[in-house]
């Protein structure tokens, strides 16, 4: 999103951009999953909260904010899956959904610019003129890429920015569907804000949304924490649905011990 951002601005400016996306579709951590039964997860940011920032103006285009919704459920806390209502000063914010999901946006950004999708871009030579990339040359780079690979960027420039420091934390998220109505709960996320349980976060993503699944189904995003995700990245998929369905199955009981669909996205 920071590259579409940048590109977004530089044309409103008069500028000319070019994107360069090493994916198949924009979002990066902006993504949704669907699934052939009309199952629908947010795999990584699943809600939007622009609290005052840059976000907050670009909404005020339609083209961008048409059709979002506010999430009218609060975000409430778990400590060892005994939940309790969240601080009331943060659920004051303001968060929001598509019902196509969050990618919709990222779509939105790159629509009208020049986004070259497939394309990796490994090296950037500077020139007297320039900067080339492949066979293009461009006045200027802004390099919005995540940081190990900008250091690389930046190597083939012969230069150098104080960014060792830097780490970026794995994340798992598990999604599950089920064949169960959305649990009746207050709230449309838990989140362990300690970061001691495997489960930081949990999603009731039908919750937030309707449109997130068919009538009489569920679909859940369960995101594991920075520490488990560490430790388990690699570990089989079915270790890790496993571990994700007990906690599941402890907090909404025995009608959701069994998903009809189940998914990993590995951040």
């Amino acid at each position: 999103m920071a590259g579409l951002a940048a590109g977004r601005h530089l044309t409103l400016g008069g500028a000319t951009a070019t994107i360069f996306e090493k994916a198949a579709k924009p979002g990066g951590r902006l993504h949704t999953r669907a699934s052939k039964s009309g199952l629908q997860w947010d795999t990584g940011a699943t809600s939007l909260t622009p609290r005052g920032m840059q976000l907050e103006r670009d909404l005020e285009d339609p083209l961008l904010s048409e059709g979002m919704i506010q999430i009218s459920k609060p975000i409430w806390i778990h400590k060892g899956l005994r939940t309790s209502p969240g601080d009331s000063t943060k659920n004051a914010t303001k968060r929001y959904a598509f019902p196509t999901g969050l990618q919709e946006l990222a779509i939105r950004f790159a629509a009208p610019l020049d986004v070259r999708y497939g394309i990796g871009v490994a090296k950037i030579c500077k020139e007297s003129d320039g900067y080339r990339i492949g066979e293009e040359l461009f006045d200027a780079v802004i390099l919005t890429a995540p940081i190990p690979q900008t250091s690389q960027l930046l190597w083939s420039l012969d230069e150098s920015r104080p960014l060792a420091n830097a780490r970026y934390r794995p994340c798992l998220s598990v999604l599950l569907g089920f064949e169960q109505p959305t649990p009746e709960t207050p709230y449309f996320a838990l989140l362990e804000p300690e970061q001691v349980h495997p489960m930081t976060w949990l999603s009731l993503e039908s919750a937030k949304c309707p449109r997130y699944a068919p009538e009489g189904m569920s679909a859940m995003t369960i995101q594991l924490s920075p520490r488990f995700s560490l430790d388990h990245f690699a570990k089989p998929d079915e270790f890790l649905f496993e571990t994700a369905e007990s906690f599941v199955n402890s907090l909404y009981g025995p009608n959701f011990a069994k998903p009809a669909e189940r998914h990993i996205k590995r951040w």
